[in-house]
């Protein structure tokens, strides 16, 4: 039997926020484990930097984070589970 290769989606809610509001980021994964730690990721200078959001895989392969950007411009954020991370996802801050 063949083990599937580990994967994790990333959603970003509302795509556009103000400074200091909220963004949530939802997802699925597959060929993970329910309560594997799930980190936040920011690209900051052109490097992956781990944000201290987290939260755990739940029952149904589901996981909810949320973050407050803290300034203007276009941010690229992406998941970690693992050595598994999802496409980037496009947050415009105003």
């Amino acid at each position: 039997m063949t083990r599937s290769a580990a994967s994790v989606t990333v959603k970003a809610s509302p795509t556009t926020v103000k400074v200091g509001h909220s963004v949530r980021f939802t997802g699925r994964t597959s060929g993970i484990p329910t309560g594997a730690s799930v980190r936040l990721q920011q690209e900051m200078d052109g490097k992956w930097s781990t944000l201290k959001e987290s939260t755990t895989v739940k029952k149904g392969n589901a996981y909810l984070l949320s973050t407050r950007p803290t300034s203007k411009g276009t941010q690229h954020y992406r998941v970690m589970v693992g050595k598994t991370h999802s496409d980037t996802v496009t947050v415009t801050v105003q």
